[in-house]
Parts: structure tokens; C-alpha cells; sequence
């Protein structure tokens, strides 16, 4: 089985063309960092239906997630790359996306996230959202000494499974991210992440218009907008290979 390794800021992606049945004891066994190929998730490729890309994507623990920005983002550098144009449209269970190209980086858009929820998470003002998949951004003096599990076993403890960042707004309308993903632990970028804590942010100062959030891997760029979201940044190929 053939498989194409991505990554988008270093969230790395196994992409095999299905449609295709992944069990969740494979799933864990190829995304192993060292019994396996190693990777975030795994995405299959379905069949096209009314137009857009059916996609599936599967944890490194084996569950099932429901949306996932980078991922989409590899998806269409893939697709694009081996179909020819510059557009092409994709649909998972938690949404549809539409992807382009935007110079080098590939530039999807989504759906706007849900209205950020306040919460309290270890004495931190968090906000609880979904881009499709449930988030919960907690904002800290600084995400880099944060015990991010530790963080996300609490934003758990009160607001239910989610995937958890911890986030800062930096000056000039910057935020500094560190997400703990559902399934996967701590990844080196998160796209809907990325948007969930721009959301989040607005809830506590202005930022309209671009965002540029630092994440461990890099930068993505977030632009808002009062239903839809624009994600921006690299899909990157790293090698391809065969699957036993």
C-alpha cells in the first residue's frame, strides 16, 4: 500500500488513496514514531462526492477525528499537485473545506468557529469553541513553560474531551500557541487550533482582519471573518513509500 508523508509546520500526516478501512490497531502501528512509519494521523483519500474529496482522518491513538486544518492543507497540496489547478474542494465529518493555492503556502477556508464559551481552567481564562472539532483555549504569561499535559488534563477534567492550546497574545496583533491534541499529545502545529485561539483571542482584545499565529513548527496565518475562517501556511512533502 502506498502511502505520501506531509506535514504543515511539522503536524505531520500519513496520506494513503482509498477509499480504504484503516483499523485502529493499524493506525497506531503506522503513526509509531518507532516501530512505524511514524506521524500525527493518518488521511485517507475517499471518492469525489458532488464535487468535493471525501477524507477521513485517524488519530496516532487510533480514534477518529473530525476536522483538522493542516491536514486539509496536505490533503489539497496532494491533490493539487497530481490533478492539475488550483482550487479544489474537500469534505470532512466535521465540515467542508475549500483549499487554493496562495503562492508557495496552500490557503483553505472554513467555518467560522462557534462563539467562544468563557470558562476557568486552572485560574486561567479559557474559552471553550469547535472549527468543527471541540477546543478549548487556555491563555497563560507564557505557553512555552506551561506542563501542557498537565494543562489539557484539566481543560479536560471540566469541559470534556477537546483539544487543548495554550496561548498568549504577543503586540501587533500576534498570538503564541502550543497545542495538546486529542489522540495525538502535543503536536508542533495545530490549523484549527491556530483558529480557535484567534477566535478566542477576539474575545479579549480586537483582531480583525490577519493574524499570524507562532506555533513550535512555524507560523500560520488565520484571517477572520464572520462565517468563514482563511487558514494560510506550508504543506511540505517529506518522503513516500510503501506500506507492508
Amino acid at each position: 500500500m502506498k502511502f505520501t508523508k506531509l506535514h504543515g509546520c511539522g503536524n505531520d500526516f500519513i496520506l494513503i488513496e482509498g477509499p480504504l478501512e484503516i483499523t485502529p490497531e493499524s493506525a497506531r502501528h503506522v503513526c509509531d514514531r518507532r516501530r512505524g512509519v511514524g506521524a500525527d494521523g493518518i488521511l485517507t483519500i475517499g471518492w469525489q462526492e458532488r464535487g468535493r474529496w471525501l477524507v477521513t482522518l485517524h488519530n496516532a491513538d487510533g480514534s477518529l477525528g473530525e476536522s483538522c486544518g493542516n491536514g486539509a492543507r496536505c490533503v489539497a497540496r496532494y491533490l493539487l499537485d497530481r490533478n492539475g489547478g488550483d482550487r479544489v474542494e474537500l469534505s470532512f465529518v466535521g465540515g467542508e473545506v475549500s483549499a487554493r493555492r496562495e503562492g508557495e503556502s496552500i490557503a483553505i477556508t472554513l467555518r467560522a468557529p462557534s462563539s467562544p464559551e468563557p470558562i476557568l481552567i486552572d485560574g486561567h481564562q479559557a474559552y471553550r469553541t469547535s472549527v468543527g472539532n471541540p477546543h478549548v483555549v487556555v491563555f497563560v504569561p507564557e505557553p512555552d513553560a506551561v506542563d501542557l499535559p498537565a494543562l489539557a488534563a484539566s481543560a479536560r477534567a471540566v469541559a470534556g474531551e477537546a483539544n487543548v492550546g495554550a496561548a498568549r497574545i504577543l503586540d501587533g496583533g500576534r498570538v503564541l500557541l502550543r497545542v495538546d491534541e486529542r489522540g495525538v499529545g502535543e503536536t508542533l502545529a495545530c490549523g484549527t487550533g491556530a483558529c480557535a485561539a484567534v477566535s478566542a483571542a477576539t474575545c479579549v482584545q480586537p483582531m480583525e482582519g490577519t493574524v499570524r499565529v507562532r506555533v513550535r513548527g512555524g507560523d500560520l496565518v488565520v484571517r477572520t471573518g464572520p462565517k468563514t475562517f482563511e487558514l494560510s501556511g506550508p504543506a511540505e512533502y517529506a518522503f513516500e513509500g510503501t506500506l507492508p
